[in-house]
């Protein structure tokens, strides 16, 4: 399973060299949503899984966060630390080509906060999404939040295309996704609180995705 994700890196590298900005330029509304809960809860340093070519990173730089910003595809990190350049926000920012099943290579609790937007939502097996969670919750402080968002199983294209295990069914545009049941979610919650679950719908030119917000938090520690 560990060369399961190859060819959708080199995909997602092909479809951001012949479309900058696939996304848009403009931040997500889920990412728009997350800066004002981290704002109110004093966050200061966040991880972002998944950055891509770096919309929603460059929100949180503007708004004076610390962003250490992981993505698989070089074409990607390369596109988002350019615009942190031309920006003059890449003090704040530490970009790296990472694949997250090899954990995240980081110190323990040396972050306020983990975000991600769909990052989940890739071609990522069940126990592999375990460990990742796992990681995300090791290296947060305790009190730090997991906030992110994947596709579930009240979308459009669930069950649809071609099925490559699990929950995952591949596009015709050759994108292969993992959809969520809430079930899955709380079980992918172990170690964390669950503190919100619920569904939004994310338009896109030609269908709406139907997704689950999640917000866990990071327990305190009990005192001896």
């Amino acid at each position: 399973m560990r060369k399961t994700l190859d060819p959708q890196r080199e995909h997602w590298d092909i479809v951001y060299k012949s479309k900058p900005d696939y996304f848009g330029e403009t931040p997500s509304e889920f990412a728009r949503r997350a800066l004002s809960f981290f704002k109110g809860k004093g966050a200061k340093k966040i991880i972002e899984l998944g950055c891509g070519e770096g919309r929603d990173t460059i929100m949180f730089l503007k708004e004076s966060f610390e962003v250490v910003a992981f993505d698989y595809s070089p074409v990607a990190i390369a596109h988002l630390t350019q615009k942190a350049k031309s920006n003059q926000l890449s003090e704040s920012l530490t970009a790296m080509i990472h694949d997250a099943r090899d954990g995240l290579p980081l110190t323990d609790e040396c972050v306020d906060g983990i975000f991600s937007h769909m990052f989940f939502t890739m071609q990522l097996t069940e126990k592999e999404l375990d460990f990742i969670f796992q990681e995300c919750l090791r290296v947060m402080k305790a009190g730090g939040y997991n906030i992110y968002s994947v596709r579930n199983i009240h979308d459009p294209h669930y069950g649809k295309g071609i099925h490559r295990g699990e929950d995952m069914w591949e596009s015709p545009q050759k994108f292969v996704v993992h959809f969520f049941s809430l079930e899955k979610v709380k079980r992918l919650a172990r170690g964390y609180e669950i503190c919100h679950i619920s569904e939004f719908d994310d338009p896109s030119p030609t269908y709406i995705k139907k997704l689950y917000e999640v917000i866990l938090r990071k327990p305190e520690k009990k005192k001896e």
